[in-house]
Protein backbone atom coordinates (compact mmCIF):
# COMPACT_ATOMS: atom_id res chain seq x y z
CA UNK A 1 0.00 0.00 0.00
CA UNK A 2 1.34 3.43 -0.95
CA UNK A 3 1.49 6.18 1.70
CA UNK A 4 0.24 9.67 1.10
CA UNK A 5 2.91 12.39 1.01
CA UNK A 6 1.91 13.80 4.41
CA UNK A 7 2.03 10.32 5.96
CA UNK A 8 5.50 9.78 4.54
CA UNK A 9 6.66 13.01 6.16
CA UNK A 10 5.29 11.92 9.51
CA UNK A 11 7.07 8.57 9.35
CA UNK A 12 10.33 10.23 8.30
CA UNK A 13 10.01 12.66 11.20
CA UNK A 14 9.48 9.81 13.70
CA UNK A 15 12.53 7.93 12.37
CA UNK A 16 14.65 11.10 12.61
CA UNK A 17 13.56 11.67 16.23
CA UNK A 18 14.53 8.10 17.22
CA UNK A 19 17.88 8.45 15.44
CA UNK A 20 18.76 11.67 17.30
CA UNK A 21 17.61 10.14 20.60
CA UNK A 22 19.86 7.15 20.00
CA UNK A 23 22.87 9.38 19.42
CA UNK A 24 22.08 11.22 22.65
CA UNK A 25 22.02 8.00 24.64
CA UNK A 26 25.30 6.82 23.13
CA UNK A 27 27.13 10.06 23.92
CA UNK A 28 25.63 10.47 27.39
CA UNK A 29 27.23 7.21 28.52
CA UNK A 30 30.64 7.82 26.93
CA UNK A 31 33.65 8.53 29.14
CA UNK A 32 34.50 12.21 29.10
CA UNK A 33 38.21 11.56 29.63
CA UNK A 34 39.38 8.07 28.63
CA UNK A 35 42.42 6.58 30.42
CA UNK A 36 45.84 7.17 28.83
CA UNK A 37 46.24 4.62 25.99
CA UNK A 38 49.76 3.72 27.12
CA UNK A 39 48.35 2.42 30.40
CA UNK A 40 44.76 1.34 29.70
CA UNK A 41 45.51 -0.92 26.77
CA UNK A 42 46.94 -3.52 29.13
CA UNK A 43 43.85 -3.77 31.30
CA UNK A 44 41.37 -6.58 30.73
CA UNK A 45 37.70 -6.41 31.78
CA UNK A 46 37.03 -7.76 35.27
CA UNK A 47 34.88 -10.92 35.02
CA UNK A 48 31.75 -11.27 37.20
CA UNK A 49 32.58 -11.98 40.83
CA UNK A 50 32.16 -15.57 41.98
CA UNK A 51 32.06 -16.69 45.61
CA UNK A 52 35.62 -17.80 46.38
CA UNK A 53 36.46 -20.90 48.37
CA UNK A 54 38.81 -20.39 51.33
CA UNK A 55 42.35 -20.00 50.06
CA UNK A 56 44.75 -22.92 50.21
CA UNK A 57 48.43 -22.23 49.59
CA UNK A 58 50.12 -23.74 46.57
CA UNK A 59 53.76 -23.38 45.58
CA UNK A 60 54.53 -21.29 42.44
CA UNK A 61 55.45 -22.88 39.13
CA UNK A 62 58.86 -22.42 37.58
CA UNK A 63 58.78 -20.49 34.30
CA UNK A 64 61.45 -19.65 31.74
CA UNK A 65 62.06 -16.12 33.04
CA UNK A 66 65.12 -16.50 35.25
CA UNK A 67 63.26 -16.90 38.52
CA UNK A 68 63.83 -19.73 40.98
CA UNK A 69 60.79 -20.85 42.97
CA UNK A 70 60.45 -21.92 46.57
CA UNK A 71 57.84 -23.20 48.99
CA UNK A 72 56.54 -21.33 52.02
CA UNK A 73 55.84 -24.63 53.75
CA UNK A 74 59.55 -25.47 53.67
CA UNK A 75 60.30 -22.00 55.03
CA UNK A 76 57.91 -22.71 57.92
CA UNK A 77 55.81 -19.63 57.16
CA UNK A 78 52.48 -19.04 58.86
CA UNK A 79 50.24 -20.15 55.99
CA UNK A 80 47.10 -19.19 57.88
CA UNK A 81 48.30 -15.58 57.93
CA UNK A 82 48.89 -15.73 54.16
CA UNK A 83 45.47 -17.30 53.60
CA UNK A 84 43.74 -14.57 55.59
CA UNK A 85 45.28 -11.93 53.34
CA UNK A 86 44.45 -13.73 50.10
CA UNK A 87 40.89 -14.29 51.33
CA UNK A 88 40.56 -10.51 51.78
CA UNK A 89 41.54 -10.08 48.14
CA UNK A 90 39.27 -12.84 46.86
CA UNK A 91 36.37 -11.52 48.93
CA UNK A 92 36.83 -7.95 47.73
CA UNK A 93 37.85 -6.44 51.06
CA UNK A 94 41.05 -5.44 49.29
CA UNK A 95 39.37 -4.55 45.99
CA UNK A 96 40.30 -5.17 42.36
CA UNK A 97 43.71 -6.75 42.93
CA UNK A 98 45.16 -8.48 39.86
CA UNK A 99 48.24 -10.16 41.27
CA UNK A 100 50.37 -10.88 44.32
CA UNK A 101 53.95 -12.10 43.90
CA UNK A 102 56.19 -12.62 46.93
CA UNK A 103 59.92 -13.32 46.75
CA UNK A 104 61.85 -14.59 49.78
CA UNK A 105 65.58 -15.35 49.81
CA UNK A 106 65.70 -14.83 46.04
CA UNK A 107 62.92 -17.29 45.19
CA UNK A 108 59.26 -16.72 44.29
CA UNK A 109 57.34 -18.36 47.13
CA UNK A 110 53.86 -16.98 46.54
CA UNK A 111 52.19 -16.17 43.24
CA UNK A 112 48.47 -15.63 42.85
CA UNK A 113 46.41 -13.95 40.14
CA UNK A 114 42.83 -12.74 40.21
CA UNK A 115 40.09 -11.45 37.92
CA UNK A 116 41.35 -13.26 34.83
CA UNK A 117 44.94 -12.06 35.04
CA UNK A 118 47.98 -14.31 34.85
CA UNK A 119 51.75 -14.39 34.74
CA UNK A 120 51.83 -13.47 31.04
CA UNK A 121 49.88 -10.21 31.38
CA UNK A 122 51.75 -6.88 31.64
CA UNK A 123 50.40 -4.34 34.11
CA UNK A 124 50.51 -0.55 33.74
CA UNK A 125 53.06 0.60 36.30
CA UNK A 126 51.77 4.17 36.50
CA UNK A 127 54.04 5.91 39.05
CA UNK A 128 56.10 2.79 39.74
CA UNK A 129 57.72 3.94 36.50
CA UNK A 130 59.46 6.61 38.60
CA UNK A 131 61.36 3.96 40.57
CA UNK A 132 62.39 2.32 37.30
CA UNK A 133 63.76 5.67 36.17
CA UNK A 134 65.58 6.05 39.48
CA UNK A 135 67.38 2.85 38.53
CA UNK A 136 68.18 4.08 35.01
CA UNK A 137 69.53 7.29 36.52
CA UNK A 138 71.66 5.32 38.95
CA UNK A 139 73.23 3.43 36.05
CA UNK A 140 73.91 6.73 34.25
CA UNK A 141 75.58 8.09 37.40
CA UNK A 142 77.63 4.90 37.73
CA UNK A 143 78.88 5.53 34.18
CA UNK A 144 79.84 9.11 35.01
CA UNK A 145 77.25 10.71 32.74
CA UNK A 146 75.50 12.72 35.45
CA UNK A 147 75.33 12.91 39.25
CA UNK A 148 72.96 14.05 41.95
CA UNK A 149 75.21 16.84 43.22
CA UNK A 150 75.32 18.74 39.93
CA UNK A 151 73.38 21.98 39.70
CA UNK A 152 70.53 21.58 37.24
CA UNK A 153 71.13 24.90 35.52
CA UNK A 154 74.84 24.25 35.14
CA UNK A 155 73.66 21.53 32.79
CA UNK A 156 71.24 23.91 31.05
CA UNK A 157 73.14 27.22 31.29
CA UNK A 158 71.38 28.79 28.30
CA UNK A 159 68.14 29.04 30.31
CA UNK A 160 69.65 31.55 32.72
CA UNK A 161 69.45 34.14 29.93
CA UNK A 162 65.70 33.61 29.38
CA UNK A 163 63.17 36.26 30.47
CA UNK A 164 61.80 35.77 33.97
CA UNK A 165 64.86 33.92 35.30
CA UNK A 166 64.77 33.46 39.10
CA UNK A 167 68.15 33.48 40.84
CA UNK A 168 66.91 30.92 43.39
CA UNK A 169 66.82 28.27 40.66
CA UNK A 170 70.63 28.27 40.71
CA UNK A 171 70.42 26.21 43.93
CA UNK A 172 68.40 23.34 42.43
CA UNK A 173 70.45 20.15 42.17
CA UNK A 174 69.76 17.06 40.11
CA UNK A 175 69.23 15.18 43.37
CA UNK A 176 66.51 17.62 44.41
CA UNK A 177 64.65 16.83 41.21
CA UNK A 178 64.84 13.12 42.05
CA UNK A 179 63.70 13.70 45.64
CA UNK A 180 60.94 16.11 44.56
CA UNK A 181 62.34 18.91 46.71
CA UNK A 182 63.31 21.30 43.90
CA UNK A 183 60.99 24.00 45.21
CA UNK A 184 59.31 24.40 41.81
CA UNK A 185 55.62 25.28 41.98
CA UNK A 186 54.52 22.13 40.19
CA UNK A 187 52.18 19.56 41.75
CA UNK A 188 51.04 16.47 39.85
CA UNK A 189 48.20 15.89 42.32
CA UNK A 190 44.94 17.85 42.37
CA UNK A 191 43.81 20.80 40.30
CA UNK A 192 45.50 22.39 38.51
CA UNK A 193 47.58 19.31 37.71
CA UNK A 194 51.05 20.26 36.56
CA UNK A 195 51.64 16.96 34.76
CA UNK A 196 48.42 17.29 32.77
CA UNK A 197 49.27 20.87 31.86
CA UNK A 198 52.71 19.87 30.63
CA UNK A 199 51.26 17.09 28.50
CA UNK A 200 49.08 19.62 26.69
CA UNK A 201 52.04 21.75 25.57
CA UNK A 202 54.20 21.43 22.47
CA UNK A 203 57.50 21.79 24.33
CA UNK A 204 57.80 19.85 27.60
CA UNK A 205 61.26 21.15 28.43
CA UNK A 206 60.25 24.79 27.99
CA UNK A 207 57.19 24.19 30.17
CA UNK A 208 59.33 22.73 32.96
CA UNK A 209 61.92 25.51 32.73
CA UNK A 210 59.23 28.21 32.94
CA UNK A 211 57.70 26.93 36.20
CA UNK A 212 58.21 29.53 38.94
CA UNK A 213 59.65 28.81 42.38
CA UNK A 214 57.36 28.23 45.35
CA UNK A 215 59.85 27.17 48.05
CA UNK A 216 63.53 27.31 48.83
CA UNK A 217 65.21 24.37 47.07
CA UNK A 218 65.72 21.32 49.26
CA UNK A 219 63.25 22.34 51.99
CA UNK A 220 59.80 21.27 50.79
CA UNK A 221 58.47 18.05 49.21
CA UNK A 222 55.94 18.42 46.38
CA UNK A 223 54.78 15.59 44.11
CA UNK A 224 56.43 16.68 40.89
CA UNK A 225 57.22 13.84 38.50
CA UNK A 226 56.60 15.50 35.16
CA UNK A 227 59.70 17.70 35.46
CA UNK A 228 61.86 14.58 35.57
CA UNK A 229 61.83 14.94 31.79
CA UNK A 230 64.60 17.50 32.33
CA UNK A 231 66.74 14.70 33.77
CA UNK A 232 65.81 12.01 31.25
CA UNK A 233 66.71 14.48 28.48
CA UNK A 234 70.19 14.90 30.00
CA UNK A 235 70.76 11.15 29.98
CA UNK A 236 69.92 10.96 26.27
CA UNK A 237 72.22 13.92 25.56
CA UNK A 238 75.15 12.59 27.58
CA UNK A 239 74.83 8.97 26.41
CA UNK A 240 74.12 9.73 22.75
CA UNK A 241 71.35 7.11 22.93
CA UNK A 242 67.59 7.31 23.11
CA UNK A 243 66.14 6.58 26.55
CA UNK A 244 64.49 3.49 25.07
CA UNK A 245 67.80 2.11 23.79
CA UNK A 246 69.79 3.14 26.87
CA UNK A 247 67.43 1.57 29.40
CA UNK A 248 67.04 -1.54 27.24
CA UNK A 249 70.79 -2.09 26.96
CA UNK A 250 71.75 -1.41 30.55
CA UNK A 251 68.68 -2.44 32.59
CA UNK A 252 65.88 -4.28 30.80
CA UNK A 253 67.97 -6.75 28.81
CA UNK A 254 70.23 -7.70 31.75
CA UNK A 255 67.10 -8.41 33.83
CA UNK A 256 65.31 -10.18 30.98
CA UNK A 257 62.40 -7.73 31.01
CA UNK A 258 60.22 -7.16 27.99
CA UNK A 259 59.65 -3.41 28.13
CA UNK A 260 56.57 -1.69 26.76
CA UNK A 261 58.38 1.56 26.08
CA UNK A 262 58.55 5.04 27.55
CA UNK A 263 56.05 7.79 26.83
CA UNK A 264 57.52 10.08 24.18
CA UNK A 265 56.37 13.62 23.55
CA UNK A 266 57.28 16.59 21.37
CA UNK A 267 60.88 16.79 20.14
CA UNK A 268 61.54 13.23 21.28
CA UNK A 269 61.45 14.14 24.99
CA UNK A 270 60.38 11.31 27.30
CA UNK A 271 58.04 11.30 30.28
CA UNK A 272 59.48 9.05 32.98
CA UNK A 273 56.87 9.53 35.71
CA UNK A 274 54.44 7.01 34.20
CA UNK A 275 53.92 4.88 31.11
CA UNK A 276 55.73 1.55 31.45
CA UNK A 277 53.89 -1.78 31.57
CA UNK A 278 55.51 -4.88 33.09
CA UNK A 279 54.52 -8.37 34.17
CA UNK A 280 54.26 -8.87 37.93
CA UNK A 281 57.28 -11.21 37.92
CA UNK A 282 59.32 -8.55 36.13
CA UNK A 283 58.30 -5.94 38.70
CA UNK A 284 59.65 -8.30 41.34
CA UNK A 285 62.98 -8.36 39.51
CA UNK A 286 63.40 -4.65 40.15
CA UNK A 287 62.86 -5.16 43.87
CA UNK A 288 65.21 -8.14 43.95
CA UNK A 289 67.88 -6.15 42.09
CA UNK A 290 67.89 -3.71 45.01
CA UNK A 291 67.90 -6.52 47.59
CA UNK A 292 70.92 -7.99 45.81
CA UNK A 293 72.85 -4.72 46.11
CA UNK A 294 72.43 -4.03 42.38
CA UNK A 295 73.29 -7.54 41.15
CA UNK A 296 71.19 -9.82 38.95
CA UNK A 297 72.31 -13.38 38.34
CA UNK A 298 75.80 -12.48 39.52
CA UNK A 299 76.20 -9.44 37.26
CA UNK A 300 76.54 -5.95 38.76
CA UNK A 301 73.82 -4.05 36.87
CA UNK A 302 73.61 -1.15 39.33
CA UNK A 303 76.11 -0.02 41.95
CA UNK A 304 75.48 -0.90 45.57
CA UNK A 305 76.20 2.75 46.35
CA UNK A 306 73.18 3.84 44.32
CA UNK A 307 70.95 1.22 45.93
CA UNK A 308 71.79 2.66 49.34
CA UNK A 309 71.55 6.28 48.25
CA UNK A 310 68.27 5.96 46.33
CA UNK A 311 66.55 4.28 49.29
CA UNK A 312 67.84 6.74 51.91
CA UNK A 313 66.02 9.82 53.15
CA UNK A 314 66.37 12.88 50.88
CA UNK A 315 63.24 14.89 51.76
CA UNK A 316 61.70 16.24 54.95
CA UNK A 317 60.51 13.29 57.08
CA UNK A 318 57.00 11.93 56.42
CA UNK A 319 56.01 14.67 53.97
CA UNK A 320 55.44 12.25 51.06
CA UNK A 321 51.75 11.40 51.57
CA UNK A 322 52.58 10.76 55.23
CA UNK A 323 55.67 8.68 54.39
CA UNK A 324 59.27 9.60 53.67
CA UNK A 325 61.06 9.79 50.33
CA UNK A 326 64.39 8.92 48.78
CA UNK A 327 65.30 9.25 45.12
CA UNK A 328 61.98 8.24 43.53
CA UNK A 329 61.42 5.51 46.15
CA UNK A 330 58.95 5.76 49.05
CA UNK A 331 60.22 4.96 52.56
CA UNK A 332 58.13 3.65 55.44
CA UNK A 333 58.55 2.11 58.88
CA UNK A 334 56.86 -1.23 59.50
CA UNK A 335 56.90 -3.83 62.26
CA UNK A 336 58.47 -7.25 61.80
CA UNK A 337 59.09 -9.78 64.55
CA UNK A 338 58.29 -7.17 67.17
CA UNK A 339 60.77 -4.56 65.97
CA UNK A 340 60.57 -1.50 63.74
CA UNK A 341 62.22 -1.84 60.35
CA UNK A 342 62.38 0.44 57.32
CA UNK A 343 61.07 -0.79 54.01
CA UNK A 344 61.15 1.01 50.68
CA UNK A 345 58.68 0.69 47.85
CA UNK A 346 57.52 1.83 44.44
CA UNK A 347 53.94 3.00 44.33
CA UNK A 348 51.54 3.56 41.43
CA UNK A 349 48.01 4.71 40.72
CA UNK A 350 45.15 2.24 41.37
CA UNK A 351 47.29 -0.04 43.51
CA UNK A 352 50.58 -0.90 41.81
CA UNK A 353 53.31 -1.60 44.35
CA UNK A 354 56.76 -3.12 44.76
CA UNK A 355 57.51 -3.51 48.49
CA UNK A 356 61.10 -4.31 49.49
CA UNK A 357 62.29 -5.30 52.97
CA UNK A 358 66.06 -5.80 53.29
CA UNK A 359 65.64 -6.97 56.91
CA UNK A 360 63.23 -9.75 55.92
CA UNK A 361 64.97 -10.38 52.56
CA UNK A 362 61.54 -10.11 50.95
CA UNK A 363 59.94 -8.49 47.91
CA UNK A 364 56.19 -8.25 47.43
CA UNK A 365 54.54 -7.09 44.20
CA UNK A 366 50.87 -6.16 43.99
CA UNK A 367 48.99 -4.94 40.93
CA UNK A 368 45.41 -3.73 40.80
CA UNK A 369 42.86 -1.52 39.07
CA UNK A 370 41.15 -0.12 42.15
CA UNK A 371 39.44 3.27 42.27
CA UNK A 372 39.26 3.06 46.06
CA UNK A 373 41.55 5.73 47.52
CA UNK A 374 42.23 3.40 50.46
CA UNK A 375 43.87 0.75 48.24
CA UNK A 376 47.37 2.03 49.01
CA UNK A 377 46.94 1.68 52.75
CA UNK A 378 45.24 -1.69 52.30
CA UNK A 379 48.17 -3.02 50.31
CA UNK A 380 50.68 -1.66 52.83
CA UNK A 381 48.77 -3.48 55.58
CA UNK A 382 48.67 -6.67 53.50
CA UNK A 383 52.45 -6.57 53.15
CA UNK A 384 53.06 -5.78 56.82
CA UNK A 385 50.41 -8.02 58.41
CA UNK A 386 49.99 -10.91 56.00
CA UNK A 387 53.38 -11.18 54.27
CA UNK A 388 55.92 -9.97 56.83
CA UNK A 389 53.62 -11.23 59.56
CA UNK A 390 53.75 -14.77 58.15
CA UNK A 391 57.54 -15.20 57.92
CA UNK A 392 60.19 -15.75 60.56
Amino acid sequence: MLLKPDCKNKYLLIILVFFIFGLFLKNSYADEIPPPPADSEHLIPNPPEKPAAPYVYKAPKKLADGWKVGNLRKQKANLQQIAQGIDKIQGGTIPDVHSVVVVRHGKIVLEEYFKGYGAKYPNPLFSCTKSVFSTVFGIAQDQGLINVDQKLYDLYPEWRAKPGWEKQKDDITVGMMLSMTSGLNCNDVGTPNCGVQMGETKDWLAFAFDIPMAHKPGTFWMYNGCCLSLISNLITQKSGMSLVDYSKKYLFDPLGIENDGWVMGPNGVNRVDYGLAWKARDMAKLGQLYLNGGKWEGKQVLSEAWVKDATSLHAPVRTSFGHSYGYLWHLKDMTWKGKTIQIFYANGYQGQAIFVSPDADTVCVMTASSNDDMIYGMEESFFEDNVLGSIN
